[in-house]
């Protein structure tokens, strides 16, 4: 009678003998999976170290760039910070290259190119750095006369901050433009809504605005 020690180690050895014939068959694809796995890993790890490597660059040629504005040489600075804006747009020193090349394009009345420069970072640009990209736009539409595109900008700087009293200046903003615009029923919109918030930052001012534009037609 066959023990059943021996019947338990014969069948171990039968299955260990399966499997080492199944990785002699399969050697190759083994090496190629681990392979694969090796370089998925190595690419993520690459991916990671060049995307923290250039966002340090783009700081640190985002501050130089700012050295040249501080030293009085706009038009060396406008020329940086358009490089670094360009070439690393995306990243924390790129956009706020952009922001600061918009303000230097502001300074000297060229609110068209800052816009431009503005609206060129806004795709790319992180989450936190939407409603600064959004509010500097207004206020170079708001240079050019152009109250119902400032009016468009402050409602987006809105919607993107997590603030809710950034979120209610913001809103105020634009119902001002849309005043200033002659856009009455936009304006009373807006002002409807921020009167509801009675503890709200700008409440008091929207209750008086509101007056103000049901007031408009009737003087007309």
């Amino acid at each position: 009678m066959t023990s059943p020690n021996v019947s338990v180690r014969s069948r171990r050895g039968a299955d260990e003998d399966s499997v080492t014939e199944w990785v002699i068959l399969h050697k190759r694809q083994l090496s190629w999976a681990v392979i694969g796995l090796a370089l998925i890993i190595g690419g993520i790890w690459y991916y990671e170290r060049s995307r923290t490597l250039r966002t340090q660059r783009a700081e640190t040629q985002y501050f130089q760039a700012r050295q040249a504005l501080a030293a009085g040489n706009p038009a060396l600075a406008i020329s940086d910070l358009q490089k670094v804006a360009t070439r690393y747009n995306g990243t924390p020193g790129g956009t706020q290259a952009a922001l600061t090349l918009a303000q230097a394009y502001y300074d000297q009345k060229k609110f068209k190119e800052g816009i431009d420069a503005l609206k060129k970072a806004e795709g790319d640009a992180a989450d936190e750095f939407k409603p600064a990209l959004h509010v500097l736009q207004a206020a170079g539409y708001e240079e050019l006369k152009d109250f119902v595109s400032a009016a468009a900008q402050y409602k987006m700087a809105a919607q993107a901050t997590r603030f809710p009293a950034d979120k209610a200046e913001y809103q105020a903003s634009a119902a001002r433009d849309y005043m200033a615009a002659g856009k009455n029923d936009e304006a009373r919109a807006i002002w409807a809504e921020l009167a509801k918030e009675e503890t709200g930052p700008a409440a008091a001012e929207a209750k008086v605005r509101l007056g103000e534009v049901i007031a408009k037609p009737m003087r007309v």
